[in-house]
């Protein structure tokens, strides 16, 4: 594995905005998941008629709305990620080919340098 991999892994664990995204991805996701276990048995309740109906399905529609905005805010944060990934990926390569480009020159340098000790 290659240094600056090695320094984008460190980068992505040690990263401040990087933790919280990543805890802030977590919480949302079991949030989500017990909330799809709630819609899912107040649908079978609504099925089988126990219940006040019409409580059932506001409740129901209250739970919807409010897995589809974290689904919404979850494709969100994911989407951040991505970005800061791609960002720290582009910086890298770009710091990687500026130092090609220097030793290039210094080698350059070193053949001008040959060539001038044999004349």
């Amino acid at each position: 594995m290659k240094i600056s991999e090695l320094i984008d892994k460190a980068d992505e664990y040690l990263g401040v905005e990087n933790r919280k995204r990543k805890s802030k991805i977590k919480c949302l996701k079991h949030v989500l998941d017990k909330l799809r276990k709630r819609e899912k048995k107040l649908e079978l309740k609504f099925a089988e008629g126990r219940g006040n109906k019409e409580k059932i399905s506001n409740e129901l529609a209250l739970i919807h709305a409010h897995r589809k905005k974290g689904l919404k805010l979850l494709k969100q944060l994911k989407e951040e990620q991505k970005e800061s990934k791609r960002s720290n990926d582009t910086v890298i390569d770009k710091d990687d080919n500026d130092n090609v480009k220097d030793i290039d020159k210094d080698n350059e340098q070193k053949m001008d340098k040959d060539t001038d000790d044999k004349s």
